[in-house]
C-alpha cells in the first residue's frame, strides 16, 4: 500500500518453495535519504489504474495532469503518475529509450476453487483454461497456482514458474468439488424446495443427526462460505507483498450466498437487512487480526471485508466460471446428479415444484464473482463467451498499467479503511482501479506476518529454530500446552554479527484442527527479549532453550496441527516450525500407557517446599523439591553430563512401585550402548485422574558422543504388560 515511487527498498521480497521460489515478507514503508538534522519518512498511497477507450483498447498516452484522485471524497495532490510496463519473458527490451516507462516483473496468480466448483464442469474446461494460461506465458508472465480444497485448506499446487509442463500438471491437479455426485449429500438441491425432507448430516465429532433438508442445505452452505473466504484470505496473504499490481484469476463456480430466506416459502430479504437464523450469518475467525471483529456477521459484511483486504494490497480479481453453469443448472446439476435424491423427495412425483429457485441460487453465487472483480478493478468472465473475453483482455490489463501516488491525509497509520476514487479528464475513457485501502498500523502488520506463517509455515525460514509442544495432562480432556523451543544465537544474529544490542522477538503458537474447521482453535503470542550479555554467553552454543506454557485448556483426544512462528519486527524476518500434536486420551480403566515424555536438565535448588509438577508459565520450568527441571526441545546433552526425564503415565493401578529399566542403542550400530541407570527424583500419583507424574535422573556419563535410541520399560503388576516408550538422544 505505502511505498516510495522511486526508491523501492522493501526489506526483501523473496521467492522460494518447491522450486526454490516462495514469498517472504516485504516492508511497505520506506524513508527518504535523511539529512544531517533529522529523518523524513514519506508515506505514499499507490493506486494502479487501467485506462481503456470505448473499444476496450488500453490508452497509453495519459500523463499526470489527466488524472484526479480523491480519498474519502477529498481531492488529493498527485505526487506522480507513471505508465508501468511489465517485462516480457523477464528481459529488458533491447534499445529501449532512456525515458521509457519502468519495466517490472509481475507474476500472475491462479486460484482454483474446488470448494464450490463442480468437478465434471472443471474437467470439461481444463484444456481451455490451460490454453489461456499459456497465452499469459507468451507475454512473459510467471504463474503461481493455488487450490481451495474441499476440506477447507489452501494448497499451493505450483510455485512461481514459466514452465508449460509444470503449469499443465498444476491445472490437472485441481480437483473440483464432488458433492454433486453424492445423491444423499445434504446439498441435494432439488430436495430443499419443500424444506421438510429429512437429511442425514455428518458433522465433526458426532455420529450424524437428522434435520430438514433446508436446514442441512443452509448449514453446509455456511460452511462452504467460511472455507472459501478463509482460503482466499490465505492466498492473498501470501501474494500481498509482491511489488505493484497483483492479478489474480479466480476459477470458481461462485461464492455461496447466505441470503437463504429468498429461496424458501414466503420469500425473504437480503442478509444485510435481516437474518432469519444464526446459520444465515457466518464467522470468519479474522485470520489476519486486522478486522477487529470476532462475532457472527452477515455474509455481505464479510464479503466486503474480503474486497477491502484485496484493495488494500493492490490485488485485482479476475473471475472465471469453469463452465456455463446456468445453461446446465437443471439438466446437469439436478437431474443427472440427484436421481436418488429426487426419488426421495415428496415433490418428486410431480417433478420439481420451483425449479427457478435452483437457478436463482446459482445466479446469486455467480453474481458474487462479478462483484468481487468489479470492486477490485478487475473483470468477470462468465457465460458462453468467457474465454473469448479473457483472450481479449490479456494484452489490455496484463501488459501495462498506470501507477498513481499521493500522500494520504493522515501523517501516521490509523488502522482504518479509506475510499479511493480516480477520475480521468479526457472524455470517453473508462477506468479500473482499487477503490480503497486499509491504513495498517505496525501491530496490524505484525498480525498479517503471523497469519502468513500460520497458513503457510513452509514458506518462512528466515529464522531457523526447532520447537515442540508437549501436552501435559491434568485430567480428562484437560491439558497444559508445554511449549519448548531450541534457538541459535548465531542464526538469530547472523554469522559474525555483534551481540551488542537487545533483540526483540515475538513468538506465536497456532493450534489448528486438520479436519477442516474454520479458523484456528487457539493462539498464544509471547514476547522474547534477548539482552546482549545473554546473547554473548550463548553465542557459541549449538542451541539455547526458550520455553513457556499455557494455562489449563480443554482439548479432545485427536491429532492437531501446531505452528510455531518467531518474528523479528525490526528486520522483518520470520521463522516457522510446523508439527502434529497428538492429544492422548485420559480415560477410565484400560491398560496403562505413557501420556507424555520430555527430556531436560535438572538443576539443584534450595527450595524444599514447592508444589511439585507445576509448570511455570513464563519459562516452562517444573519445580520439584530441591530441583528444577528445565525442558529441552532438542535432546542434546554434553558428554559426561546427566539429564532428566519427566514422564506421565495413565494407570488405573498405583504405579509408584514399578521399576524402570533404561537401555541405549547406538544409531547405526557400534559400541557404546547398553543399560543405563535411572534414579527416581520425585513422583506423584492421582487416584482420581489415574495420572502418575515422575522425574528421573538419567546416568549418561559412560556414553561416548553419538546418536542413540533410548528405550524405557516400566514393569507393571505380575501378569500385566509392561509400559514402554522410546526417545532419540545425542551425546555431544
Amino acid at each position: 500500500m505505502f511505498d516510495h515511487p522511486t526508491s523501492r527498498k522493501g526489506l526483501g521480497t523473496l521467492w522460494a518453495g518447491l522450486l526454490g521460489l516462495a514469498l517472504a515478507l516485504a516492508a511497505q514503508t520506506t524513508s527518504t535519504q535523511p539529512d544531517a538534522r533529522h529523518e523524513v519518512t514519506v508515506r505514499l498511497v499507490l493506486v494502479d489504474v487501467i485506462a481503456f477507450d470505448k473499444d476496450g483498447r488500453f490508452v497509453a498516452d495519459l500523463a499526470k495532469p489527466d488524472f484526479e484522485v480523491y480519498e474519502d471524497g477529498k481531492k488529493m495532490d498527485l505526487s506522480s503518475a507513471e505508465l508501468v510496463r511489465l517485462r516480457r519473458g523477464g528481459v529488458e527490451p533491447a534499445g529501449a529509450p532512456a525515458a521509457a516507462p519502468p519495466l517490472r516483473d509481475s507474476p500472475f496468480v491462479v486460484v482454483f476453487d474446488s470448494i464450490n466448483t463442480i468437478q465434471r464442469m472443471l474437467d470439461r474446461s481444463k484444456p481451455e483454461i490451460l490454453a489461456k494460461l499459456n497465452s499469459l506465458l507468451e507475454i512473459g508472465r510467471d504463474i503461481i497456482v493455488f487450490e481451495l480444497a474441499e476440506d477447507g485448506r489452501m494448497v499451493l499446487l505450483q510455485p512461481l514458474t514459466r514452465d508449460r509442463a509444470l503449469i499443465a500438471k498444476a491445472v490437472d491437479k485441481a480437483t473440483g468439488s464432488i458433492w454433486v455426485e453424492k445423491a444423499a449429500d445434504s446439498l441435494a438441491v432439488p430436495s430443499i424446495i419443500d424444506g421438510n425432507t429429512p437429511a442425514r448430516v455428518e458433522t465433526r465429532g458426532t455420529d450424524g443427526f437428522q434435520q430438514s433438508s433446508q436446514l442441512a442445505f443452509e448449514a453446509e452452505t455456511r460452511r462452504r462460505f467460511e472455507k472459501t473466504i478463509n482460503g482466499l484470505l490465505g492466498v492473498m496473504n501470501i501474494v500481498k507483498d509482491i511489488e505493484g499490481r497483483k492479478s489474480l484469476l479466480f476459477v470458481s463456480g461462485g461464492v455461496p450466498s447466505l441470503s437463504f430466506t429468498r429461496f424458501f416459502e414466503g420469500g425473504g430479504v437480503a442478509d444485510t437487512t435481516a437474518v432469519q437464523s444464526q446459520v444465515a450469518a457466518a464467522k470468519v475467525n479474522d485470520p489476519f487480526k486486522v478486522l477487529g471483529k470476532k462475532t457472527y456477521r452477515t455474509g455481505s459484511e464479510i464479503f466486503d471485508d474480503l474486497v477491502r483486504f484485496a484493495n488494500s494490497h493492490n490485488i485485482t480479481f479476475y473471475a472465471l466460471d469453469p463452465d456455463n453453469y446456468l445453461r446446465y443448472v437443471l439438466g446437469d446439476i439436478a437431474y443427472d446428479n440427484f436421481p436418488r435424491a429426487i426419488g426421495r423427495s415428496v415433490s418428486a412425483a410431480a417433478g420439481l415444484k420451483r425449479p427457478d429457485e435452483i437457478a436463482e441460487i446459482k445466479r446469486n453465487e455467480l453474481a458474487s464473482l462479478r462483484t468481487l472483480s468489479d470492486d477490485t478493478g478487475g473483470a468477470a468472465f462468465l457465460g458462453g463467451s468467457k474465454f473469448e473475453q479473457f483472450a481479449g483482455i490479456i494484452e489490455r490489463d496484463f501488459a501495462q498499467y498506470y501507477e498513481l501516488s499521493y500522500a494520504p491525509k493522515g501523517k501516521k497509520a490509523d488502522g482504518k479503511y479509506h475510499k479511493i476514487q480516480v477520475k480521468v479528464l479526457r472524455p470517453g475513457l473508462d477506468l479500473r482501479f482499487r477503490e480503497g485501502f486499509l491504513d495498517y498500523t505496525d501491530e496490524q502488520r505484525e498480525g498479517l506476518a503471523f497469519a502468513s506463517a500460520a497458513y503457510n509455515p513452509s514458506l518462512f525460514k528466515d529464522i531457523p529454530f526447532q520447537a515442540r509442544i508437549v501436552p501435559f495432562a491434568t485430567g480428562k480432556d484437560k491439558y497444559i500446552l508445554w511449549i519448548q523451543t531450541a534457538l541459535s544465537a548465531r542464526k538469530i544474529l547472523g554469522e559474525g554479527a555483534a551481540a551488542d544490542q537487545t533483540v526483540m522477538l515475538k513468538f506465536k503458537l497456532t493450534l489448528d484442527d486438520p479436519s477442516g474447521s474454520s479458523g484456528f482453535l487457539s493462539e498464544t503470542a509471547v514476547p522474547i527479549v534477548l539482552i546482549p550479555s545473554f546473547l554473548q554467553r550463548v553465542r557459541n552454543a549449538e542451541y539455547f532453550g526458550w520455553n513457556c506454557a499455557s494455562g489449563e485448556t480443554e482439548l479432545k483426544p485427536k491429532t492437531y496441527r501446531a505452528t510455531f512462528a518467531i518474528y523479528d519486527r525490526a528486520l522483518d524476518r520470520m521463522g516457522t516450525v510446523e508439527s502434529p500434536l497428538e492429544i492422548p486420551e485420559v480415560g477410565e480403566g484400560g491398560a496403562p500407557k505413557v501420556l507424555t515424555t520430555t527430556v531436560g536438565m535438572l538443576i539443584k535448588t534450595d527450595k524444599a517446599m514447592v508444589v511439585p509438577f507445576t509448570i511455570a508459565n513464563d519459562d516452562g520450568t517444573v519445580d520439584v523439591p530441591n530441583r528444577k527441571f528445565y525442558p529441552m526441545a532438542v535432546a542434546h546433552v554434553q558428554r559426561g553430563q546427566r539429564a532428566g526425564l519427566l514422564v506421565q503415565i495413565h494407570s488405573g493401578q498405583d504405579p509408584r512401585k514399578w521399576p524402570l529399566a533404561v537401555s541405549a542403542a547406538r544409531v547405526g550400530g557400534g559400541a557404546g550402548g547398553g543399560s543405563l541407570g535411572a534414579g527416581l527424583v520425585q513422583e506423584e500419583w492421582s487416584k482420581k485422574t489415574g495420572i502418575w507424574n515422575a522425574v528421573y535422573e538419567l546416568e549418561l556419563e559412560k556414553l561416548p558422543p553419538g546418536d542413540y535410541d533410548l528405550a524405557f520399560r516400566w514393569t507393571g503388576p505380575a501378569g500385566g504388560a509392561p509400559v514402554e516408550t522410546a526417545l532419540s538422544f545425542r551425546i555431544l
